[in-house]
């Protein structure tokens, strides 16, 4: 007997975070995508100290979710497993590409787009942005891999002109220099216009780092 693999589309409901109050007033809109093992609350702990009259930020959650312990502790999300796993980028492209135009739409006219990634979130993002067209001022990567698999400066979303910063910790454990020289090999490949930026810490989110890159470059 042959056993056969196939799929159907289905309608499921997402979840999502938000801080801030979106209004005439807001000036800066940030779409923060969190890391593996986390949810989608945790992630916007980082931009509490931020005006939330200026400032609008939504977290999307990852859309598969799994107990931290394996059958107990945390219950946390992923963005994608090597299970199906284009199906699973299909997915969640779609409905990232749908709660950020269902923002937007709300947005003031000047209104700056931050898109902000970490960890397995920023991999999401390059994802994301390479399957679909995506209308943004500034990428942030944060501690996170640059897909090898796909060509980033054939995006369907304007990666490859726009200026990415690229941030992490001296001290994470995940990014030996090893691996940092390969995300710049990446990055020449592509054709990728990144700034890196170290900062004391290890793989977590540096509030102290995104307000300096919020100081730098994006504050009007």
């Amino acid at each position: 007997m042959e056993i056969k693999q196939e799929y159907i589309t289905v309608s499921k409901t997402a979840r999502y975070s938000s801080f801030g109050n979106l209004g005439p007033k807001t000036k800066y809109f940030w779409f923060a995508l969190h890391g593996s093992n986390m949810l989608s609350d945790q992630i916007l702990y980082k931009f509490r100290t931020f005006d939330p009259e200026e400032h609008f930020v939504v977290a999307p959650e990852g859309l598969s979710r799994f107990y931290s312990k394996g059958f107990s502790g945390d219950v946390v999300a992923t963005w994608m497993t090597s299970r199906d796993r284009l199906e699973e980028i299909k997915d969640f492209s779609n409905y990232l590409s749908l709660l950020y135009s269902k923002i937007t739409a709300q947005l003031p006219t000047e209104c700056k787009k931050i898109i902000f990634g970490f960890s397995q979130g920023g991999t999401t993002v390059f994802r994301w942005l390479h399957r679909h067209s995506v209308i943004y001022d500034h990428l942030i990567g944060n501690s996170c891999w640059i897909p090898e698999d796909i060509n980033l400066a054939e995006a369907k979303s304007p990666i490859n002109s726009t200026k990415i910063i690229y941030t992490y910790g001296r001290q994470d454990h995940y990014l030996s220099p090893e691996r940092i020289k390969g995300l710049n090999s990446l990055v020449k490949k592509n054709k990728l216009d990144v700034t890196f930026l170290e900062y004391e810490g290890d793989h977590r989110v540096s509030k102290d780092q995104v307000i300096n890159i919020f100081n730098q470059f994006i504050k009007k």
